[in-house]
């Protein structure tokens, strides 16, 4: 099995602080126990390069093609994945589909949100386990190492 854990949440239309601050917290708070993180922050630049070429399609699609497969590839190799699930953090379509695929692959699943967001059926379907703390969904992680 596979011992990294994958940051899921928004990204596409999320505010910057939103889509990497809790990454770094929950990123540095596991590693204190050894526990390795695959965070898709780190290619950022793909999503940027995005809108600097959303006239030339053919470009467009390889570049979602080629973020699409690395994101897929770090949940394939991942043991838990810890989610943003708060509707205030972006659109989250792209979240939505990765923890679909993560159901489908057996993944344990950790899901953060907001007490005021009322989980989709699916999302709570899916979940192992839904917080609504930060810190709290993060000693859930550390419990399945």
């Amino acid at each position: 099995m596979k011992d990294y854990v994958y940051l899921a949440g928004p990204m596409e239309d999320a505010q910057y602080e939103d889509m990497v601050g809790w990454r770094k917290y929950a990123t540095a708070s596991l590693l204190t126990h050894d526990i390795n993180c695959l965070d898709p922050t780190r290619r950022v630049s793909y999503h940027e390069e995005l809108q600097g070429v959303l006239g030339a399609e053919r470009r467009v699609m390889n570049v979602s093609r080629r973020i699409f497969k690395q994101d897929m590839k770090d949940i394939a190799s991942s043991r838990v994945i810890l989610a943003d699930i708060r509707r205030s953090s972006g659109r989250g379509t792209g979240t939505s589909m990765e923890l679909m695929f993560g159901h489908t692959e057996h993944k344990i699943m950790i899901m953060w949100g907001s007490k005021e967001d009322f989980p989709h059926p699916f999302i709570q379907s899916m979940a192992t386990e839904i917080h609504y703390d930060l810190d709290e969904a993060i000693e859930a992680v550390k419990g399945y190492y």
